[in-house]
C-alpha cells in the first residue's frame, strides 16, 4: 500500500464511523406534500356548503344592522359624529348598529362615503367610519368590512344552519366557554349547540356538545376571507366519519389518532393523522433500511424505519 493510499484510508475512517453511528448516509429535506396523501381540492361537500355563506352586500344593508366589537381599538377607525360624545368609544364586547351613509369631502376634495353607527345602549352617541370609497364604489364591492367588528347577521346565519346538527370535528384545538384553549379530540362526533361572535383572529366560536355531554367550543373563520386566520368550516368539521376513509386502520390505532397520540408501529399516514404536519422531514438510509425523521415545531420528533414508526419522544 502506498503512502498516498494509506492517507486516503485514514481520512475515510471518520466518515465511515459517522455513517455507522447515525445509521443515515444522507438527510435531504423533503416537503410534507410527499407524505400527506389526502389533499383538499376545494370541491368537498363541506367546502361547497361553506361557500354558501357570505356577508351581505352593502346595497342590502338596512339601518339597525348589528356588528360585534372585537377590540377597544375600534376607536382608531370610528370617529365621534358629535363633539358631545367625543369621550365615548365602543368597547370590546359591545354591539354597534349601522345608522346610514353620507358623503363627505376628503382632503383632496373627493366625495367619499362615511358609514354611521350608533351605540348599543340606545344613547344618542353616533360614530362615523370613513371608508375611502365613493358610495358607488362601495355598492360595487362584494363585501364591505368594518375593522375590529364582526357582522352579526353572518354569525346568525351560521347559527341557524349549524345549531342542532351533528358533525365529526377534525381538530383537537378546543376552547372553553371563555375562549381559553384546551386539548380536545379529533374525528369524534359532536352536536352543535350555537354559533357566537368570537374575536379579531376568528369571527366565529362554534359551541358544541362532546361525546361525554360536556359543552366545548372551537374557533372558525369564514371561507376564503383573507381578513381572518385560515380555519374555515371544511378544516374544522366533516359530514362523514373520517375513519371510513381509512378502513385498514384498526380501531385501537384510530383511538390513538383521535387522542392525538402516536404509537410504535404506526404508518406515516397514521402518524400524520394523529399529529398533523411536521415542521420538516429528514430522509436517509443505510445498507439495509430507509429512515425518516419528522420534527415538529413543539420539539416532538418521530423516527420511521421502512415506513413504520420505531421511535418518538
Amino acid at each position: 500500500m502506498t503512502v498516498r493510499t494509506r492517507i486516503l484510508s485514514l481520512m475515510l475512517i471518520p466518515l465511515l464511523l459517522q455513517s455507522c453511528f447515525t445509521g443515515v448516509e444522507s438527510t435531504p429535506k423533503i416537503t410534507y406534500r410527499e407524505v400527506k396523501e389526502n389533499k383538499a381540492d376545494g370541491t368537498s361537500p363541506e367546502a361547497a356548503f361553506a361557500a354558501g355563506f357570505s356577508p351581505q352586500k352593502f346595497t342590502d344593508w338596512q339601518e339597525g344592522k348589528p356588528f360585534y366589537v372585537t377590540s377597544d381599538r375600534i376607536g382608531l377607525v370610528l370617529a365621534p359624529d358629535n363633539s358631545e360624545y367625543r369621550d365615548i368609544e365602543p368597547k370590546e364586547g359591545d354591539v354597534i348598529f349601522y345608522d346610514g351613509v353620507r358623503t363627505v369631502a376628503d382632503l383632496t376634495g373627493n366625495e367619499i362615503a362615511e358609514l354611521l353607527f350608533r351605540q348599543s345602549d340606545g344613547s344618542n352617541g353616533r360614530f362615523a367610519y370613513r371608508t375611502g370609497y365613493t358610495v358607488k364604489e362601495l355598492s360595487e364591492r362584494v363585501t364591505v368590512e368594518i375593522p375590529f367588528a364582526i357582522d352579526l347577521d353572518l354569525v346568525k346565519e351560521w347559527d341557524r344552519a349549524l345549531a342542532g346538527k351533528e358533525y365529526y370535528i377534525k381538530t383537537p384545538l378546543w376552547v372553553d366557554g371563555n375562549g381559553n384553549q384546551q386539548k380536545g379530540k379529533k374525528f369524534v362526533k359532536v352536536k352543535i349547540r350555537s354559533v357566537k361572535a368570537a374575536n379579531e383572529v376568528y369571527p366565529f366560536m362554534v359551541v358544541f356538545e362532546d361525546e361525554s355531554g360536556n359543552m366545548q367550543g372551537v374557533f372558525m373563520a369564514s371561507q376564503n376571507d383573507a381578513r381572518w386566520a385560515p380555519r374555515a368550516f371544511p378544516a374544522v368539521f366533516s359530514f362523514t366519519d373520517p375513519h371510513a376513509q381509512y378502513p385498514k386502520i384498526t380501531d385501537a390505532m384510530w383511538n390513538n389518532i383521535q387522542n392525538t397520540r402516536v404509537a410504535e408501529g404506526m404508518t406515516k399516514t397514521e402518524a400524520s393523522l394523529a399529529l398533523g404536519t411536521p415542521a420538516n422531514i429528514d430522509r436517509g438510509h443505510d445498507h439495509s433500511s430507509a429512515y425518516e425523521r419528522w420534527r415538529y415545531s413543539d420539539g416532538v420528533y418521530l423516527i420511521f424505519e421502512d415506513g413504520l414508526l420505531t421511535r418518538h419522544n
